[in-house]
Order: structure tokens, then C-alpha cells, then sequence
């Protein structure tokens, strides 16, 4: 589990590594049912049931990262299944977002039953190779947002893709995010 980002170490079980980590989602209590919320635009798309949640582009063409958290429909737990701003290679060193539209970001309740949470994750970045031009003498990263995260954090957030599929308790899959964060 040495890729896992460190945000879900709590809330994950199912891991398989193969060409992508993928996890299955579950709250503190053990409980596999949530409702899903987010920020961010619906994209629809020809052939799919439901709509991709993405960032948000104002009309000034701003971009706002999107955000997609699970709540635990028995216990009310919120788990972060991803934030634009914070993971994923693009949100940690290359886009930068103005931090009062971070900060005013409000989630929506997604338009899906209650289900469980499977995330493909894949991590095809050598940061071994890129270390030295971003790791200070304490072995610490400073993120393009001004955060300070350690050097194992950066190689278990900064991921590249993310999928999200949600599956309703009658055993329908459908893909609710699927982003190239590289």
C-alpha cells in the first residue's frame, strides 16, 4: 500500500495494485453506503447514464477545482475522495487557483442513489527522477499553492489519473469522475 494517498488510509479496504491502484471505500464504523457530494460542473456525455463531475470554469474562465467527498449514509462521516486543489499532480504543482474561490467552494448532493465507492488510482510519474528539483534539506515539498507536505506525501497524492465509480445497491456501475491530473 506504499502509493495509497495518505488522505484515505483510513477509509479504504479492497486495495489491489496491478496497472492501477484500486480501492474500495468504507467510513470509520466499517459501514460501504454513501451519498456523494461535490463541487464542480456536470460534463455529460454522449452513451453515459450519468454525468462526469469536473472543475468549474467561471464565466471569466476561471478555473475552480472540483471536490468529491463520500458521507456515510448511517454514520454522516464525510471522507474527501479528491480535491482538485490538493492532490493529483497538476493541483500540486502546476495549476494555481485563486484561494478565496478554494475556500467558497460548496458541495451539491450528486444525483445518485446510495452506494458503494471503488477508486482507480495510477501513478505513472517518477518522482524518484524529479526529486532533487523540488525536496528542500528536510526532505519537505512546497506545493504551488504554498503548502508544505513531506516528500512521501507528494509521491502518494500526486497521482495522475482518478476514476471513480459509484455502484447502487442493485449492482449498477456507473463512473462518476474520471480525470488526467498530469
Amino acid at each position: 500500500m506504499e502509493k495509497l494517498p495518505t488522505y484515505l488510509t483510513q477509509n479504504v479496504y479492497n486495495v489491489k495494485n496491478d496497472d492501477y491502484l484500486s480501492v474500495d471505500i468504507k467510513s470509520k464504523q466499517g459501514n460501504t453506503l454513501f451519498e456523494i457530494y461535490y463541487y464542480g460542473d456536470l460534463y455529460e456525455l454522449e452513451g453515459k447514464k450519468q454525468p462526469f463531475i469536473v472543475d468549474n470554469y467561471t464565466q471569466e474562465d476561471t478555473c475552480i477545482p472540483c471536490k468529491i467527498v463520500a458521507k456515510d449514509i448511517a454514520s454522516a462521516e464525510e471522507i474527501l475522495l479528491f480535491d482538485g486543489y490538493q492532490h493529483g499532480y497538476n493541483g500540486m504543482f502546476c495549476d494555481e487557483f485563486n484561494p478565496e474561490d478554494v475556500q467558497a467552494r460548496t458541495l451539491t448532493k450528486y444525483n445518485i442513489a446510495p452506494c458503494k465507492v471503488h477508486i482507480k488510482f495510477g501513478y505513472s510519474i517518477d518522482y524518484e527522477e524529479e526529486k532533487e528539483d523540488y525536496v528542500d534539506a528536510n526532505d519537505n515539498v512546497t506545493l504551488i499553492n504554498g503548502n508544505t507536505i513531506t516528500w512521501e506525501e507528494v509521491k502518494r497524492n500526486g497521482f495522475d489519473y482518478i476514476s471513480i465509480v459509484c455502484e447502487t445497491t442493485n449492482g449498477e456501475k456507473t463512473e462518476i469522475a474520471a480525470l488526467e491530473l498530469a
